[in-house]
């Protein structure tokens, strides 16, 4: 049933985007897009409710299977993915100044890195968790796994993780000593006032 669905909004939303880009109709090309957001969000949520995720194709031997708390969060992620995508083509359509939305974003990115440092929190999870496939083998590999494939870089995603997370509160908690510690840093980059 999930993959059903998922197939069916999948084809239509890239029908949609690709018919409204042939045939100049901006409308279809933003219901393509909101089709694509809700296939992330049917992908997000067969994750969360079965606890199962696999990635990849049996046939080219490149299969992570997930399952327990990284499917879930690889789900978490997913929704996101298509609420993102959700949003964007309800902007497109209202025709809402999406340039001053990213400037806005830009003069307080205290949100956005939240969002980002709660991604990479979520990704830590999973990287260190890691998939069935990785725990299969002779026992060096496996070593050599978790190692290089999983502590490695979940550490590093945990330190970008909290990094952007606390800075994305320090600049929602107090704006001002963000702004004189130089936290309106796309501003100076780009010269936006």
């Amino acid at each position: 049933m999930w993959t059903t669905i998922q197939i069916i909004l999948g084809l239509l939303g890239i029908l949609l985007v690709s018919g409204g880009d042939r045939l100049s109709i901006p409308f279809l090309g933003y219901a393509g897009i909101a089709c694509l957001g809700l296939t992330s969000w049917a992908i997000g949520w067969e994750a969360i409710i079965t606890r199962h995720m696999v990635i990849g194709r049996r046939r080219h031997g490149n299969v992570q299977t997930y399952t327990g708390l990284p499917a879930i969060l690889q789900g978490i992620q997913f929704n996101l993915l298509g609420l993102f995508l959700v949003v964007v083509s309800i902007t497109l359509y209202t025709n809402l100044n999406a340039r001053e939305l990213v400037l806005q974003m830009a003069r307080h990115p205290g949100l956005p890195l939240i969002l980002f440092g709660a991604f990479c929190l979520m990704q830590a999870v999973i990287t260190l968790m890691g998939f069935h496939e990785l725990q299969e083998g002779p026992r060096w590999i496996v070593i050599m796994n978790l190692l290089v494939s999983r502590l490695l870089p979940g550490v590093i995603l945990v330190v970008i993780g909290l990094g952007m997370t606390g800075l994305g509160l320090f600049e929602i908690l107090a704006p001002k000593a963000f702004d004189e510690m130089g936290g309106g840093f796309l501003e100076v980059l780009y010269g936006i006032k």
